[in-house]
């Protein structure tokens, strides 16, 4: 049976349009299985004392050190607002803590869910969408999730068009468009420069 994460490589960026809490879950489970060993997942998420959540693959996965849960709003609503580049030099720090830890390949997932009610909400949907055209260090693996049933059918169709990768029941989807980097050439150079000495470009 064929799976959407047979079509996923290091590096993507995805955005995961979910229905429900189970499906959310499901996503997790299906990155574990498709990780390296000696690979890491950084999940930030408010959900994480769900029941949903206490499955025996997760739980395990943090025991083993392979999934580190975080929450969501307070990293990246930070000081009652969300900073692009303050969130971007908090994804290379935790990738520079990943391979100090010993991990070869860090995956990345956040929940976006807090910010469907909020002025944050454009900022953070075009980060999630702009940071495809600013590769991380070690190719990376980016998946932003958003909960339709907190999200308008204008937030979730905007999603849908503005990610060149979208993940929606099961079926990973790629849209084809050119648009500038220079943007997001300058975030990344100056939150590189933050935190240049922590980590490795050579796997890029």
């Amino acid at each position: 049976m064929k799976r959407w994460t047979d079509e996923l490589k290091r590096g993507d960026q995805v955005a995961n349009l979910y229905r429900s809490e189970i499906e959310q879950a499901k996503v997790l489970l299906d990155l574990l299985r498709w990780m390296g060993e000696s690979d890491k997942m950084v999940l930030l998420t408010d959900s994480w004392e769900r029941p949903v959540f206490r499955h025996a693959i997760l739980d395990a996965a943090v025991e083993e050190g392979r999934l580190s849960p975080l929450p969501s709003r307070a990293v990246m609503f930070a000081a009652g607002r969300f900073d692009p580049e303050a969130f971007l030099v908090f994804i290379l720090d935790e990738i520079s803590r990943s391979r100090e830890e010993g991990c070869r390949h860090t995956v990345l997932v956040w929940e976006a869910d807090w910010a469907a009610g909020l002025d944050a909400w454009n900022q953070v949907a075009e980060f999630g969408s702009g940071l495809a055209l600013a590769p991380l260090p070690g190719r990376t693996t980016v998946v932003a999730q958003y909960g339709t049933a907190v999200h308008s059918e204008r937030q979730t169709d905007m999603l849908r068009r503005s990610n060149q990768l979208v993940l929606e029941a099961g079926s990973l989807a790629r849209n084809f468009w050119v648009v500038s980097n220079s943007s997001y050439g300058g975030i990344m150079t100056a939150a590189v420069g933050t935190v240049a000495k922590k980590v490795s470009w050579s796997e890029r």
